[in-house]
């Protein structure tokens, strides 16, 4: 579960964005509980390091976004801050507290989806989020970041990771549906890819740790879009 607080005087906007926030989780596979703050300086009084996202306001009447974002800071260095503002300029000062990104008012449902999918990565990612591989007379635990990809052949599943195979049972439908939130996706029926450890795409096929995995026609568009969303993010 995603823990969310909304920092935000507008109710407009806060009911906004808690009701993109909750939507793009559900896309994404995971489940939120959003909580709505209208006043900064009351949200930091009773704060507890227990939110994974936070998005803050940056223009408030009483303290600023900027200012609340400092004090913030203090108490958690860890927790995805995700500034929200009407005045792009203000939002490069986000850097000095380690904003993971800016949403320009008024709040549109794609651009949150975006920032917030980036969010949920960083937010799995420190918390070294790793699943069970069910085999069948033994399990394995696997670190999601290590795997490079999954194979399904034969009703079987093959995770190859940077430390080697795991074989285990399953269904790759499920795992996709899992791991939409860590950037994997299906570049044919076979295979489900982490597009992080994807290295070009080339000619009908996709590179990976020096293996050559094929394209489908069908899912040709599909994946390339999620790589070039993958890749926006990343340099954003």
């Amino acid at each position: 579960m995603m823990h969310i607080a909304v920092v935000e005087d507008d109710e407009s906007d806060a009911r906004a964005l808690s009701a993109y926030a909750e939507k793009a989780a559900k896309e994404l596979g995971e489940t939120t509980e959003i909580k709505h703050f209208a006043d900064p300086v009351l949200f930091l009084e009773k704060y507890r390091a227990d939110f994974d996202v936070v998005f803050m306001d940056i223009e408030m009447p009483g303290m600023n976004g900027l200012k609340a974002a400092r004090l913030l800071r203090e108490k958690d260095a860890d927790v995805v801050l995700i500034f929200v503002t009407n005045m792009a300029q203000f939002a490069l000062e986000g850097y000095e507290v380690d904003a993971l990104d800016f949403i320009v008012k008024p709040v549109a449902y794609e651009q949150l989806r975006v920032k917030f999918a980036r969010a949920v990565k960083r937010v799995m990612l420190h918390r070294g989020e790793r699943i069970i591989v069910q085999g069948r007379t033994s399990s394995a635990v696997v670190s999601v970041p290590n795997i490079n990809y999954i194979e399904v052949m034969n009703h079987r599943l093959t995770f190859h990771t940077a430390d080697g195979n795991i074989e285990g049972t399953g269904s790759l439908t499920k795992l996709e549906d899992k791991l939409k939130a860590y950037d994997f996706s299906r570049c044919n029926a076979c295979y489900l890819v982490n597009l992080d450890r994807v290295d070009k795409v080339s000619d009908g096929y996709v590179y990976i740790a020096g293996e050559r995995l094929p394209v489908s026609r069908s899912r040709r568009t599909a994946f390339l879009r999620d790589l070039a969303d993958h890749l926006g993010g990343k340099m954003n």
